[in-house]
């Protein structure tokens, strides 16, 4: 065998971090490019499914109840440090007991979300909310009340996920989500060809549980073969360490709140602005451009935890070179970007045909809002795996003020959904500029004050 064949392979094989990583990179692709498959033609399935009104109506409302996840206080991403941690120590017993504890903080805070919001969905006007006087109040209704259910059972049963993220396992949790778009859109496509087409409440409740109970059967079957050790019970449930886990949480809650007022208001805004159609343009350019933002999310998704169980065994010398790579390989996706948005209209005549018509100022737009995102992924999974939030959070208020301010501006200057991303681009800036400072501070052992908090 050649040597340079023999090195590479040797590469991908033991139990070294860096082949770990190179393992689930591998995994994650193929996994990925299902998934984006899955995307892809979900859009014209959905808007063969529905009309182009229903089908904004079904984007603005899973960017509402989106707004719910903050509800976890970032117990999830606490829980990946946390137990990142534990795992690289060795110490199952106390990974045990974080996993227990989260699953009991999270059970009594969704329990209780979960009647507030069914009490006052009463009372609530979908019609006005969504824009719309196509779909009576009462459907909208049922819609609701069943989404949010599920929506909110799966921020406690995903929590299987985490563990696998913690335990450098990534690919795991990208197949969890695939298979469970997977059948869901087996079954919409199935009742595509039975023609039961245009009902929202079906299709929501179909989107909505087939994860749910997907989780559900990963969570018993992990819990008693490869998580056995790890299996919650109430007896290893210890709320001395939700201190630990709050306060790291809170950190991430407090991120997610702004990736919540950024990305989920923007359907929103998109729909008072210019209305319920807009937002079935805008959704079908952003699933373009997130493309390579997937992709490079697959190179990306084992360094989180992987950088944790480096900073926790001091192996500076790992971070420097994994980080160097990262930032060659962000330079080639970003190339990449800028040929998508060449080519833009030819894609999305053969994607979506004449059903939806993108400007190009749109896809300029959210060309380079995917290039900040790509430029930034590196810096962002290296300060959240070592845990070293305060200036990130300092920032996210600003940010939130920006876009808030700037959503207003651009919203009334431009004439379609553009504007709504420019602003987005603003906000990101900061981070752009602010991230990679901090990440080589904290690599080179330089950081002081709130750069290292």
């Amino acid at each position: 065998m050649d040597i340079s064949l023999n090195n590479l392979i040797l590469t991908f094989k033991g139990n070294t971090r860096g082949a770990k990583a190179k393992r689930q990179i591998v995994y994650s692709f193929f996994i990925q490019i299902l998934s984006v498959l899955i995307g892809l033609l979900y859009v014209p399935l959905l808007l063969d499914f529905l009309t182009q009104e229903k089908y904004g109506i079904w984007i603005t409302l899973t960017s509402i109840l989106g707004w719910f996840s903050f509800f976890d206080i970032g117990l999830g991403n606490g829980l990946r440090n946390k137990l990142a941690e534990a795992l690289a120590k060795g110490n199952k017993d106390l990974g045990k007991k974080y996993i227990s504890t989260t699953y009991a903080i999270l059970i009594g805070i969704f329990s209780v979300v979960l009647v507030v919001f069914h009490l006052s969905n009463f009372f609530l006007n979908w019609n006005s909310i969504l824009n719309t006087k196509t779909i009576d109040n009462s459907e909208l209704y049922v819609l609701t009340s069943i989404v949010f259910t599920f929506f909110i059972f799966r921020f406690i049963v995903q929590l299987i996920s985490v563990i696998y993220l913690a335990d450098q396992k990534p690919s795991a949790t990208k197949m969890m989500n695939t298979g469970g778009n997977l059948v869901a859109f087996i079954i919409v496509l199935i009742l595509t060809r039975l023609t039961l087409k245009g009902d929202l409440v079906l299709l929501g409740t179909i989107i909505s549980a087939v994860p749910v109970l997907l989780f559900v059967v990963v969570s018993i079957t992990s819990f008693n073969t490869r998580y056995k050790a790890l299996k919650p019970s109430v007896k290893a449930v210890d709320f001395k360490l939700s201190n630990g886990l709050i306060n790291l949480g809170a950190k991430f809650f407090f991120l997610q709140i702004a990736y919540i007022v950024v990305f989920s208001t923007s359907n929103i805004f998109i729909t008072q602005f210019y209305g319920p159609g807009e937002v079935a343009v805008y959704n079908v350019a952003f699933k373009y451009f997130q493309i390579p933002v997937m992709v490079f999310s697959i190179v990306m998704s084992p360094i989180w935890s992987a950088v944790t169980d480096a900073y926790t065994k001091s192996d500076y010398g790992w971070m420097k070179r994994t980080l160097k790579q990262l930032n060659v390989l962000s330079l080639l996706f970003i190339a990449g970007i800028v040929l998508m948005v060449g080519i833009s209209d030819w894609i999305y005549g053969i994607w979506v045909g004449d059903k939806i018509t993108v400007p190009f100022s749109l896809s300029v737009t959210l060309g380079i809002y995917s290039c900040l995102q790509i430029f930034v992924a590196p810096y962002s999974s290296f300060i959240n795996g070592i845990g070293k939030l305060k200036l990130t959070l300092s920032l996210t208020f600003v940010g939130i003020a920006t876009y808030l301010i700037l959503i207003y501006v651009f919203g009334n200057i431009f004439k379609n959904s553009t504007g709504i991303v420019l602003a987005i681009i603003c906000t990101h800036t900061i981070g752009a500029v602010i991230q990679p400072t901090q990440t080589y501070k904290l690599l080179n052992k330089t950081a002081k004050g709130i750069w290292n908090k």
